[in-house]
């Protein structure tokens, strides 16, 4: 679960920024496999080989990253979906004008 969470923290973090597509979707394949391995063997196992205690802290743990990582990933999509409408020409006009002739000069 530590490598698990650790791969989520790595790719909030900006890790996976400037990194070759191949780089990244190796480490997203790994995650998958870590995931895969992980619910396998929660199957296995059952309570009394793992205390609950220990078994919900580390799930707990891998909850908050996934969350965190979620929340980050919403808010990088915005800020592309952003950019890309401005780029378009798209948003709300700024108020800014050009004191020349009155053409608006930018938008938000």
């Amino acid at each position: 679960m530590r490598r698990l969470a650790r791969l989520f923290r790595i790719e909030r973090n900006g890790g996976f920024d400037r990194r070759p597509p191949a780089l990244i979707a190796r480490l997203i394949e790994r995650r998958g496999i870590l995931v895969d391995e992980l619910r396998m063997t929660l199957q296995r196992r059952s309570i009394t080989d793992t205390s609950p205690t220990e078994l919900d802290r580390s799930l707990n743990a891998l909850a908050r990253e996934v969350e965190r990582t979620l929340d980050h990933v919403r808010a990088r999509l915005e800020e592309i979906s952003n950019d890309l409408r401005l780029s378009r020409g798209e948003g709300l006009p700024t108020g800014i004008r050009n004191s020349s002739n009155g053409q608006s000069l930018g938008k938000i």
